[in-house]
């Protein structure tokens, strides 16, 4: 396992070095580990990136985990949000120039909400999205950023505890290609692995984050 700490994220890489990437993407207030047992079942055939916000939830004076934006899931609010997306922009764009790969992204509740906007904002290097829980952004429309054509995104949403249907409507209304599947490791594993990471390239100048 290497870690790397660059920025203001800092990711563990797992699996096969040469493999297709896989960047994973943890629920609020917890860390890169609760991502353990999805990692686990890439890791034979991908390159598994597991990432840690930036943002530090303190109680009683220690670490409670980590939050990639303040707010409701699905109404973020913009200048912590714009913070993430600046983040995670460029450690996608890194990863998809070092794998010469796009790169699939699979997040859980809050982590899962950000994958979706990742995806619908880098829709060129982005091979699909998996989000557990994680709602679209009902505000979407409202946040300062570009979104390109989404040419047919696949996306496969899990509910766990979350009524995933306005996302799926949604989605499936910007043109995305959306299924729906049971919040089980294998199954997740194995719909990751049947997606296209053919070379992508980047068409435009990185869209306009969402600022303070």
């Amino acid at each position: 396992m290497s870690v790397r700490s660059k920025g203001a994220l800092i990711t563990w890489t797992t699996g096969v070095p040469d493999g297709a990437p896989v960047m994973l993407l943890h629920d609020r207030y917890l860390d890169h580990d609760a991502s353990d047992t999805l990692a686990a079942a890439l890791e034979t055939t991908h390159r598994v990136v597991s990432v840690r916000s930036a943002r530090t939830q303190m109680e009683d004076g220690f670490i409670k985990g980590y939050y990639w934006y303040l707010g409701p899931y699905d109404v973020p609010e913009l200048s912590t949000l714009g913070d993430a997306l600046h983040h995670l922009e460029r450690l996608l764009v890194r990863v998809n120039a070092e794998s010469g790969r796009r790169v699939a992204l699979v997040g859980t509740g809050e982590g899962g909400s950000m994958a979706l906007a990742m995806g619908l904002m880098w829709r060129e290097i982005v091979a699909g999205i998996v989000s557990i829980d994680g709602p679209l952004f009902r505000t979407l429309d409202e946040i300062p950023m570009t979104l390109p054509a989404t040419d047919g995104l696949p996306v496969l949403l899990a509910g766990r505890t979350r009524d995933m249907s306005a996302s799926a409507t949604a989605l499936a209304a910007r043109g995305a290609s959306v299924g729906g599947g049971a919040d089980e490791a294998g199954a997740i594993a194995r719909w990751v692995a049947g997606l296209d990471y053919s070379a992508g390239t980047i068409l435009n100048t990185p869209p306009s984050s969402a600022t303070a």
